[in-house]
């Protein structure tokens, strides 16, 4: 039963805390008051940057593993029968849907709080950027030390926030087949949702390095609608063939570190190269060669991309 008095998120963040202490704090669980602490800052320091609501963050971050160690019979207790259900068909859920129920029951009556809690282990679609921050922040946080959370950890502070939630998702999936471990379909279906969603982070990437050498008149344009081969098409323009072999450089160094690469560059020691990164692709002219090819016409039916 959902409470309808309005409670400050100062006062629910007082509540939490002491919550989370008592529960956790020297406890023979300590080390995940230490996880959970560490996901607070993460989630922080993302809503910081994300321009969410820091309380809101901080709860949420908070309380997401309340229910860690509890038995499924009672954590069962507080859950609805469909989240029941659920729970059952994937066991991991229990203590988030728990967590996210204990939240209601003890701390606050947010419903954008309350999904970020429920949904931290797997995300859900159309995850607002709460719900993102602290299912990111959950698996990036400073205590871990995966070889993957550490991966994930550089991708987003190199601002690749969704292919982060996509690796980390991809290798939890990974990981439980290794396991012999069937992945939720609700894992499928937030993977499929953030692999549509880093190609924009792609695109980023490739417009920083065609940038770093000055390159010109950078264009962005959608052809997942005109060809079966790309999404997203770049366009752009330099002055010599020096600055054409720069930017298919500074491609490379751009991409390392990263689920991105080079599958094939076309035009080696001329005035047009095209570098083929898989769903973008990325055609870098001289001046005169841009004008003589005309591509930009050629494709006036796509649609720009801011």
């Amino acid at each position: 039963v959902l409470k309808f008095m309005e409670i400050s998120y100062k006062k629910q963040i007082e509540i939490v805390d002491k919550l989370i202490k008592d529960k956790y704090e020297g406890s023979i669980n300590h080390e995940r008051y230490l996880h959970i602490i560490g996901v607070k800052n993460k989630a922080l320091e993302l809503a910081e940057i994300y321009n969410v609501c820091k309380d809101k963050a901080y709860i949420a971050a908070m309380m997401h593993d309340y229910y860690k160690y509890e038995t499924k019979e009672e954590m069962g207790k507080l859950l609805t029968e469909e989240e029941l259900i659920e729970a059952k068909k994937t066991p991991v859920l229990f203590h988030s849907y728990a967590s996210a129920r204990a939240y209601l029951k003890l701390v606050g009556n947010d419903l954008e709080i309350f999904n970020a809690i429920k949904n931290h282990v797997f995300g859900c679609l159309n995850m607002t950027k709460l719900e993102e921050i602290i299912l990111i922040s959950d698996y990036i946080e400073e205590n871990r030390t995966y070889d993957s959370c550490i991966y994930c950890r550089n991708l987003v502070s190199r601002n690749l926030f969704f292919t982060a939630i996509y690796e980390s998702t991809r290798r939890t999936i990974e990981l439980l087949k290794t396991r012999n471990v069937k992945p939720s379909p609700l894992q499928v279906k937030v993977l499929e949702e953030y692999e549509v969603k880093m190609q924009k982070e792609l695109v980023d990437l490739l417009i920083e390095a065609c940038e770093k050498v000055n390159a010109k008149d950078i264009k962005v344009l959608d052809s997942k609608y005109h060809s079966p081969f790309f999404d997203y098409t770049i366009i752009c323009s330099v002055t010599s063939n020096r600055q054409i072999d720069a930017v298919s450089d500074y491609v490379y160094e751009y991409l390392t570190d990263t689920p991105y690469y080079v599958k094939n560059i076309c035009g080696k020691n001329s005035n047009w190269l095209i570098v083929d990164c898989g769903n973008v692709v990325l055609h870098i002219f001289t001046e005169e060669e841009r004008k003589r090819v005309d591509l930009d016409n050629l494709y006036l039916e796509y649609d720009k991309v801011n």
